[in-house]
């Protein structure tokens, strides 16, 4: 049954991509390329911080617009379907994950000055933000209700935190401040406790999963 679910991964992308509600997400996407290619077009001069902050503000754009990637208005009446709730949400991942470092690729390659800006850095910050966006949206999905008017809110309460909390905890740090390999070990902590909390949504309420051996029976 198992090898039978993973052998219909494949099948299920293209639907899934189908069903994806992309226009909050190209939206955001393209207020974040606009925000860092307004300034290239014009070859305006900034320094490494100013950049660093264009790609901050291009990410929390990212992050906003990935919070309603996984939104679904037939969630609940598909609750009961065949395919597992770990398939669905894989087949989701496989659609919404690409685009997402597509759009990020995009945004670093626009920026350019790759050789002097900490692009790992600002990448994994990017990748937390959107972690935290979908885990927040994937704990919404469990009850069966949309979770981007919940996971867009989130980020930006984590961004405004970020830029407030005490400096010895400091997750927004300009580069080249010896604070900065400690506050990324913070963001890769935030980014692996998001994927965490999405696998535990992804896995199949233990009511559903005896309503459906019910209907089995």
């Amino acid at each position: 049954m198992r090898r039978m679910s993973v052998r219909a991964l494949p099948l299920l992308v293209l639907p899934a991509a189908r069903a994806t509600p992309w226009t909050a997400f190209l939206a955001a996407a393209g207020v974040g390329l606009a925000i860092v290619a307004v300034p290239a077009v014009f070859r305006v001069e900034l320094t490494v911080e100013d950049l660093v902050g264009l790609l901050r503000a291009a990410a929390v754009c990212g992050a906003l617009g990935l919070a309603f990637l996984l939104d679904d208005p037939a969630a609940r009446t598909i609750a009961t379907v065949p395919t597992p709730r770990p398939l669905r949400y894989a087949a989701r991942a496989g659609v919404i994950l690409p685009a997402a470092a597509a759009w990020w690729a995009l945004v670093l390659t626009i920026t350019g000055h790759g050789a002097l800006l900490p692009l790992g850095g600002v990448t994994v910050e990017a990748a937390a933000l959107g972690a935290v966006a979908l885990a927040v949206g994937a704990v919404r999905l469990r009850s069966g209700d949309n979770g981007g008017i919940v996971a867009a809110p989130a980020v930006l309460v984590l961004v405004v935190a970020a830029s407030r909390i005490p400096p010895h905890l400091a997750l927004y740090v300009p580069p080249g401040d010896e604070r900065w390999a400690a506050a990324h070990h913070r963001w890769a902590a935030l980014l692996a406790a998001a994927v965490l909390v999405s696998v535990w949504a992804a896995v199949e309420p233990v009511r559903a999963r005896s309503s459906m051996m019910t209907e089995i029976d």
